[in-house]
């Protein structure tokens, strides 16, 4: 039984590896993030030390060959793991929100005070990317209009949130780290991830008010640029959570009913397509006619 349990540590281990090698943006969030919870929250003075390091180095690195996404990281997995620490909130996912908030806005002054360009140029190779996918999709046909309509909408779109993507990032970097360092840490700290299986997943409801503003800002002020940008954003980060809050009570009553592996499977797989509007809409009702009321609230 132990051989099993330090199998699948090392194991996990070897995945969270793999997940934040596959991206130089996740490299840096996970590593901080990991960083950082074991400085201000391991009670070794060893791994303290070796932890402030390698961040230190990390963050060096990052800085150097990145600094607009190694400063959103950075401040974000900061702020990210004070709250954590602190307990201000009952679920990780609130200490998360509330860290990628704080990174995105001191992001946006350094971006504003130092090198707008700097912003752009990562515009520029996003919108390069697209096109990239576009020719891999099947080419470009100039004749088909609609088609050429579509695929320039996709692409401001995607360009429009980038912030609200890395944010989504930051935020599952900040679970990965939290769950390895409940496999791997040594704290009296209660740093749980407010349930102990994703059908039991949720946090705090009062974000359902920022969904409410992103879609004030996108009806009433779409026209002006910056404040659409805000609104997407907005939304697209707190529309992906209540998705996965969504699945998560989709998941509860598969257990339920004792559904199988292929039931859930099936169920991710919808998330790719338009029928995730369903997982969005179980997941935003969920806020106020709470379908597991087995299920402690969070905060």
């Amino acid at each position: 039984m132990q051989k099993d349990r330090t199998r699948n540590k090392w194991l996990l281990l070897a995945v969270a590896a793999a997940i934040a090698l596959s991206n130089p943006f996740l490299a840096v969030a996970v590593g901080s993030s990991l960083s950082l919870i074991f400085l201000c929250c391991d009670s070794r003075s060893a791994v303290r030390k070796y932890s402030a390091l390698a961040l230190l180095v990390l963050a060096a690195a990052a800085l150097w060959a990145d600094p607009l996404t190694a400063c959103f990281a950075l401040v974000s997995a900061l702020t990210a793991v004070w709250t954590l620490r602190e307990n201000f909130f009952s679920s990780v996912t609130s200490s998360a929100i509330v860290g990628s908030l704080v990174g995105a806005i001191v992001t946006a002054a350094v971006v504003v005070q130092a090198n707008p360009e700097s912003w752009r140029q990562i515009e520029t190779e996003t919108a390069v990317t697209q096109q990239h996918w576009r020719e891999l999709a099947g080419g470009r046909d100039k004749a088909d209009i609609e088609q050429e309509i579509a695929w320039e909408r996709m692409t401001r779109l995607v360009v429009r949130i980038i912030p609200g993507q890395l944010a989504l990032m930051m935020i599952a970097s900040f679970f990965l780290s939290v769950i390895l360092f409940r496999r791997f840490g040594d704290s009296k700290l209660h740093l749980s991830l407010g349930s102990t299986q994703f059908n039991q997943y949720r946090f705090e409801d009062n974000w359902i008010w920022i969904v409410i503003a992103g879609l004030i800002l996108w009806l009433l002020f779409g026209r002006y640029e910056t404040l659409l940008r805000i609104a997407l954003n907005l939304l697209f980060v707190m529309g992906s959570l209540y998705v996965i809050r969504g699945l998560s009570i989709m998941f509860f009553f598969v257990a339920r009913r004792g559904g199988g592996v292929i039931l859930r499977v099936l169920l991710v797989v919808l998330c790719l397509t338009p029928v995730v509007i369903v997982h969005l809409v179980f997941g935003i009702l969920d806020t106020w006619m709470d379908f597991r009321k087995s299920v402690p609230a969070a905060g």
